[in-house]
């Protein structure tokens, strides 16, 4: 399986693999295979062949704490007590190590706990510090990917131009185009 990684930040692209949460959710960490790809495929290291169930479900309950954390408003919907003490926990523990093979090239490993406190620390630095107002939910009114807007001007709309921004801009076209077609 190919992840996506758009989100401008490891912790919300791991937060994307439930995807389409409100309409039709699938889950993208169905197994212990799924989660050593996406843990290779986000750069964290190689832990095939030592990855369980177990380790499968504490990524998913940590993923859905980063979820609601990220998309929570503290007025309306204050982020849950729970969820931060699950972030936090682990992010306490030992992070995966980074190994300098060469000048642009650094190679990580690690165990599949260490990479959990990895995401979560990363999210801890992302939820608490100022680019938690950076957050944003994809305009897809389907899609339920969130981002971190790093657009100058902060009106970034789409998780990805080329897929939800793309399908957006060729239904704006159709309609434009039947608006002002003869008949």
């Amino acid at each position: 399986m190919e992840f996506t990684f758009v989100s401008g930040h490891l912790a919300l692209d791991l937060a994307a693999t439930l995807t389409w949460r409100s309409t039709y959710p699938i889950e993208l960490l169905a197994g212990p295979q799924d989660l050593s790809a996406w843990i290779e495929q986000a750069g964290l290291g190689d832990v095939a062949g030592r990855v369980g169930a177990a380790d499968v479900e504490r990524m998913r309950e940590l993923r859905e704490a980063i979820y609601r954390t990220a998309s929570a408003d503290p007025l309306e919907r204050p982020p849950r007590a729970g969820d931060l003490r699950l972030i936090s926990r682990t992010a306490a523990g030992k992070q995966v190590t980074p190994v300098l093979e060469e000048l642009g090239r650094a190679v990580w490993h690690g165990t599949v706990e260490q990479v959990l406190a990895t995401v979560a620390h990363q999210a801890c630095v992302l939820l608490g510090g100022p680019d938690h107002r950076r957050i944003r939910s994809c305009a897809d009114s389907q899609c339920t990917r969130l981002f971190v807007d790093h657009s100058r001007s902060g009106s970034r709309r789409w998780c990805d131009k080329q897929t939800c921004g793309g399908r957006a801009n060729a239904a704006a076209y159709r309609r434009r185009r039947s608006q002002h077609s003869p008949g």
